[in-house]
């Protein structure tokens, strides 16, 4: 064998037979059907949004029939295109990012869509009954400029304003008036998505120039968090504090436990302002019955008689900030003072209880939530919307700034 290979071989042994499957990329028409046949038992027997998305009109029997002729016109199906497929179906106005199909090949294909805020590179303020520039990095706009964007002003810090615009798609410009004067300016993603570390982190403590800070990029147990932590230990040490901040920014869930105890021991009072209910059917009992809805908690007012935590809680969000992150919003607003700063949440809590369940003929796991949770007003966390922050920054170190603007506001100190 010629020595070119010799980094990459070694000399020959003896190695004992162990059979393991072959993955199988391709399924037959009637193998297909099959699978199809689940799916459809699945989706009416335990999607949480089947009728919602009905009475929107969304055809479930056309989207069946849609997939059923994609596997009619094939004499042999690769099970990625399968997948693609039954995904594609159904992608016609579903919002929902927990619901996906998933295959090897494909990995997974969800319906995660968010109404994403873009804005323009300067802010602007009021004086009288006029708005005017100020910070510009755009060319088409110097500080003081009139400017009147109306419907497009979304306050920030120091009672200033962004202007922009939210968008399921991306969007690159915006026409404003700029001194009477109609004006094209650019648009750039909000930046408080960025992400700041590349590992879990769960309530880490830092003081950060005098401001107490807990950062939580996820609600798990992870580095010194266990399932025996104390949280509502956690939460009495800062009882105390004129302001106390939660930095959530990207926290993309796990456990309600640690959100709510934490607020326990801060605020002697926790509670999710939440309607739950949950599809029970055949597939979630396994056994036959009835197909029915299920309550599991209603949603009464936040009573602030029991509440005693006096500070200011400021918690930071972004548009990664979803699942148990947003249950954590509801359980932060059991606290007299709080304010939510940064960018929309995800939008990812109206549908909920994720199940997974593999398809027999192709191993397409399909991942399909049974729970709908709604605020008490449906209209504050819409599946794709996600809570609005009382103050959006435009800035990739979101923390940072709200720090500085604390230090600077006397009130809050």
């Amino acid at each position: 064998m010629n020595d070119i290979f010799k980094p990459f071989i070694s000399t020959p042994r003896f190695s004992e037979y162990i059979p393991v499957s072959k993955y199988k990329n391709v399924i037959t028409p009637k193998q297909a059907f099959d699978d199809l046949n689940v799916v459809r038992y699945l989706m009416e027997n335990r999607y949480c949004g089947w009728e919602y998305y009905q009475n929107r009109g969304i055809i479930w029997n056309t989207c069946f029939q849609k997939i059923e002729n994609f596997i009619i016109s094939h004499g042999e199906i690769y099970i990625s295109d399968f997948c693609r497929a039954i995904h594609s179906a159904f992608d016609i106005g579903i919002v929902d990012n927990h619901l996906s199909f998933c295959s090897p090949l494909t990995g997974r294909l969800s319906f995660s869509k968010q109404f994403t805020a873009y804005f323009a590179d300067f802010k602007v303020m009021q004086r009288g009954d006029a708005f005017y520039a100020i910070d510009s990095k755009c060319s088409q706009v110097i500080d003081g400029d009139i400017i009147n964007a109306p419907g497009n002003l979304y306050p920030t810090l120091y009672n200033q304003y962004l202007v922009g615009i939210r968008s399921f798609t991306p969007i690159k410009d915006i026409t404003i008036s700029v001194n009477g004067k109609s004006t094209s300016v650019p648009l750039h993603r909000c930046r408080a998505i960025k992400k700041t570390e590349p590992s879990d982190v769960c309530l880490r403590y830092e003081c950060k120039n005098g401001i107490d800070t807990l950062r939580s990029n996820c609600c798990d147990y992870v580095g010194n968090i266990s399932e025996k932590t104390n949280f509502v230990e956690i939460g009495k040490q800062f009882k105390k504090n004129n302001v106390l901040i939660l930095n959530y920014l990207s926290n993309e869930g796990g456990y309600n436990r640690i959100t709510r105890e934490f607020i326990q021991g801060l605020n002697d009072y926790s509670y999710c302002q939440e309607y739950s209910i949950q599809l029970e059917s055949p597939v979630t009992e396994q056994k036959s019955c009835d197909r029915q809805w299920i309550t599991l908690s209603e949603a009464g007012p936040y009573d602030f008689t029991k509440a005693t935590f006096d500070g200011k809680l400021i918690m930071l969000v972004n548009s990664d900030t979803a699942s148990s992150g947003e249950s954590a919003v509801l359980y932060a607003r059991s606290c007299k003072n709080l304010l939510l700063i940064g960018e929309n949440t995800m939008g990812c809590n109206t549908f909920g209880n994720v199940a997974s369940y593999e398809l027999e003929r192709s191993h397409i796991i399909c991942r399909i939530p049974n729970t709908i949770n709604l605020c008490q007003d449906p209209e504050d966390c819409i599946e794709g919307y996600g809570f609005s922050p009382n103050y959006w920054v435009d800035s990739d170190d979101v923390e940072g700034e709200v720090i500085k603007w604390i230090k600077n506001n006397k009130e809050l100190i």
